[in-house]
């Protein structure tokens, strides 16, 4: 691969393409997600409790939190105003208190019938083919890795 003219180039760095792409995405999904009543960050945090309910798997805080790449303490605020919306319940496990449990209430459960729509929606709404959108997933999916070996 031949270097650009300019290697400082707004339109040739990295960064630029994936904050942007990233921020079209979240834009994206903001219509298809407000009748859910959901956050785009509070839909990823959705969607690992629903993939570990169906799993039977338990959700800790701590472990959503290093699934999504977060800061426990950035995710903290979006668990309070799921709580809040009647989604989910944290509670502190007897055998360790530092330890908070995550689990879905039956309106939590519920909304995944409604959420099951999104992928399709998304599809629809960003005119890219299924394989188009997958093949940016993977891509970043690589992005990531290398950002975050230990992570991923």
């Amino acid at each position: 691969m031949d270097l650009p003219d300019d290697p400082l180039r707004l339109e040739v760095q990295v960064c630029f393409s994936l904050s942007a792409a990233a921020r079209a995405m979240v834009a994206l999904y903001k219509p298809i997600l407000e009748p859910l009543g959901l956050t785009h960050p509070q839909y990823l945090v959705m969607l690992g409790l629903w993939q570990d309910e169906r799993a039977g798997r338990l959700t800790t805080v701590t472990g959503l939190a290093a699934r999504l790449l977060l800061d426990p303490g950035t995710l903290s605020p979006l668990l309070k105003r799921l709580e809040r919306q009647g989604l989910l319940e944290r509670r502190r496990t007897s055998a360790d208190a530092r330890v908070v449990e995550l689990h879905l209430t039956d309106a939590g459960r519920a909304l995944r019938a409604q959420a099951e729509k999104v992928p399709a929606a998304v599809v629809e709404a960003s005119g890219l083919s299924l394989a188009e959108l997958d093949a940016a997933r993977v891509a970043t999916e690589r992005v990531i890795a290398a950002a975050h070996p230990a992570t991923v």
